[in-house]
């Protein structure tokens, strides 16, 4: 399968010992809602040292259950009947779900495909307007790879503040950047409008765990606080205290599985360029491709069924938005000779229409 949209490789050793540790040394209980102070201020000091800005434990930081929680609360708090939500398009299927069933208005913003996947801050600034309640950013983006400046973050979050607008930045694939380095809301604005969205599940390969992160003004924590109490009550603890140790001296790890996802990206955008008719623009981050079948089966459902009855599940372009038809998501966070038994079945498959 390369459908999953989670890694398929070790989580680091010395985490899961220290999740050991911890749940033979009695860590098995409720935590606070907001989270343990130690996780709190490890991710302080770890967001600070990777992405800049002042981040308070105290008051600025709430653990969830995963990021998906994480923008749940965001947009329960947040959004009314009838505020208009801007969502990149192709973007993540569930956003639009998470906003509509609060009544929202979705207006898509495009992201564009310029010799890689881009996310344009103007295009998004052009669609703001007076019932714009909430602009919601994926940088590195599922399912394209886009990613936005700094450049670009900082135009964003000063006209969103002139204008009274929140932005929620998703920004959980941060360590896997393929061009550059990783831009970052938190760098290029204020908190006063900014609700910053991580998890360790990307990061760490451990996504069972469901341990994300929420970083926003002392109000929104506030509120984001009260909705997940009586939702979630707390989160995962075992990775609370495991993690409080491991994160701040991680960046080994961290460079490792990002150099593995880049050796293993550019293996399957080269085996799929060299399919005829077949288009694969190499992500600038992120987990995974997301290429054009549309010269071979221009309906991303019946490509879908044709790969999956060749013994290969990958995810319909069209469930990230009208940009995605004819194309296919694949993820290649997995291991390389996964990837090439992959390959092998959908060139078969495709070299017999």
């Amino acid at each position: 399968s390369l459908s999953a949209g989670e890694a398929r490789f070790d989580a680091p050793p010395e985490l899961i010992e220290l999740a050991v540790k911890a749940m033979q040394g009695g860590k098995n209980l409720y935590t606070s809602t907001n989270g343990i102070p130690q996780i709190r201020e490890a991710v302080a000091a770890f967001v600070q040292k990777k992405f800049g800005g002042t981040i308070d434990p105290g008051t600025n930081i709430l653990m969830t259950v995963g990021g998906m929680e994480a923008i749940f609360l965001a947009a329960r708090i947040l959004l009314e009947k009838g505020d208009k939500v801007l969502l990149p398009d192709p973007g993540w299927g569930v956003m639009r779900t998470v906003a509509e069933r609060q009544g929202a208005l979705v207006e898509s913003y495009p992201l564009e495909e310029k010799g890689g996947w881009v996310i344009d801050a103007d295009a998004i600034v052009d669609r703001m307007d007076e019932k714009t309640k909430l602009v919601v950013v994926n940088s590195p983006s599922n399912p394209t790879g886009a990613t936005l400046s700094k450049k670009g973050f900082s135009l964003l979050m000063q006209k969103a503040q002139e204008k009274g607008i929140f932005v929620l930045s998703d920004e959980v694939y941060h360590n896997y950047v393929y061009e550059g380095e990783h831009a970052s809301a938190l760098s290029c604005g204020s908190l006063d409008n900014l609700i910053f969205i991580n998890s360790f599940s990307k990061t760490f390969a451990v996504t069972g765990w469901r341990l994300g992160y929420a970083i926003a003004h002392p109000w929104i924590i506030r509120q984001m606080g009260i909705f997940k109490e009586s939702i979630s009550l707390c989160s995962f603890s075992i990775g609370q205290w495991a993690m409080s140790e491991f994160l701040n001296k991680s960046d080994a790890y961290l460079n490792k599985a990002r150099e593995f996802c880049r050796a293993n990206m550019e293996r399957m955008v080269a085996r799929l360029s060299a399919i005829p008719g077949v288009r694969c623009t190499p992500p600038r981050g992120g987990f995974y491709v997301f290429a054009d079948f549309s010269a071979i089966e221009p309906s991303s459902q019946n490509l879908f069924k044709r790969l999956l009855d060749a013994g290969v599940a990958v995810v319909p372009g069209v469930f990230f938005g009208s940009k995605g038809e004819g194309r296919a998501r694949m993820m290649f966070a997995c291991p390389g000779d996964h990837i090439d038994r992959c390959m092998d079945r959908i060139e078969e498959t495709l070299a017999s229409r």
